[in-house]
């Protein structure tokens, strides 16, 4: 119960508002009190001051205890305030009508006894409507920054078009597991040739983007110094270890990627990968070509090797061949009749069964494939993959 408590009688019976006023005294309640027993007594009242709780009488004169329930609840300042029926007997028509308006206690004046657990009630009913009332606030304001968040995340995402300039048989699979992801896709592409990224930052939603918006505006300059994969990831290694850092802190953010670098008019692929691979399905062939990356990651301060070097691929693709990139949210994904893992040998199954649909085709139906995994579990990562078939 509040340590004292700020009531308003509403009582026209001076002998009954003293004998209350013993009876809570009794009780070890401290309080302190403001009577009234008049229609404008009442309305000042509430006007001047703010109250924990109202008892009121049902019989006043040219007044009632329900015309004092409406006038309460008829303003925003009072709507809702602890409200208590203490009177002597009432028609039942009365007491449904109470009911029916949301009355909280009703008490007969014989039975006083009722009366602090009624008010330690409604006091314990009205903190929790308040506790409620904050975290529906306080989720509604979180919702609206990572709208927010997610408007800006997409601003700085490319285009999904581009990728269709670069390759024109190929598909995107982009599924944050919030509102905002973690993962993130970056392309560019000039006179000389093309980027194509997939990274897979430290966690999801609001840190995941925070973490991947810096990852594309890093990206972003790298462009135009080099082209080379590997030189890419020891310099954005290096760049997010000096940006994540604070001091002799140890950061445990950072991301895994994997680059893809094509020159114009070349069927050569340079790849370089940090924990990701990537895979390839050459036409006509029933097994997946995995080209790993190398096993250090991008970021995360604590690691010992400080910059290590990324090992540089060169793939040739032939027309017909294809080839993956893609974070591990679609691999590790609890589902199925058993609700395991997809397990990355499911995942390239599923690849080897779609060779002969289109690049839009396999988007579609490993957009399908993975919600009906799923069924009614949670997705619990962001999901990315990117299809790309050399023409």
């Amino acid at each position: 119960m509040i340590a004292e408590l700020n009531i308003l009688l509403l009582e026209d019976s001076e002998i009954d508002a003293d004998i209350l006023i013993m009876f809570l005294k009794r009780q070890k309640i401290t309080f302190s009190h403001t009577r009234v027993w008049t229609k404008e007594q009442f309305i000042n009242a509430l006007e001047l001051s703010s109250y924990d709780i109202i008892i009121a009488d049902h019989s006043l004169p040219q007044f009632t205890g329900m015309d004092a329930f409406r006038i309460m609840n008829s303003k925003d300042k009072t709507r809702g305030m602890p409200f208590i029926l203490l009177t002597g007997t009432v028609p039942e028509h009365i007491l449904i009508q109470y009911a029916k308006e949301g009355l909280g206690e009703y008490i007969l004046k014989d039975n006083l006894l009722r009366l602090p657990s009624a008010i330690d009630h409604l006091l314990s009913k009205k903190k929790i409507e308040l506790l409620h009332k904050k975290l529906e606030t306080a989720h509604r304001e979180i919702q609206d920054s990572i709208a927010c968040a997610k408007r800006i995340q997409n601003s700085i995402l490319p285009d999904k078009g581009l990728l269709k300039e670069i390759a024109s048989e190929s598909f995107i699979l982009f599924k944050p597991k919030d509102k905002v992801s973690g993962d993130f896709y970056f392309f560019r592409k000039d006179d000389k040739g093309c980027l194509i990224t997939v990274a897979d930052c430290t966690g999801h939603g609001v840190p995941g983007a925070m973490m991947s918006m810096v990852g594309i505006e890093k990206l972003n300059n790298l462009f135009y110094k080099t082209r080379n994969p590997s030189e890419i990831l020891k310099k954005l290694n290096k760049s997010l270890r000096t940006a994540l850092s604070a001091g002799d802190s140890e950061s445990s953010e950072g991301m895994d990627i994997a680059v893809c670098q094509i020159e114009n008019d070349s069927k050569i692929v340079k790849f370089s990968g940090a924990n990701r691979p990537m895979w390839i399905i050459r036409k006509g062939q029933t097994e997946v070509e995995e080209i790993d990356g190398t096993k250090s990651a991008i970021g995360y301060n604590f690691s010992n090797i400080e910059n290590p070097d990324y090992e540089c691929h060169e793939i040739k693709l032939y027309e017909g061949d294809t080839f993956y990139l893609f974070s591990d949210g679609y691999s590790d994904q609890f589902g199925g009749e058993k609700n395991k893992k997809l397990t990355t040998k499911k995942f390239k199954q599923q690849l080897l069964s779609i060779q002969d649909k289109t690049m839009v085709e396999q988007g579609e139906y490993l957009n399908e494939f993975i919600n009906n995994w799923m069924g009614a579990e949670e997705q619990i990562d962001d999901i990315l993959v990117i299809g790309i078939r050399q023409e």
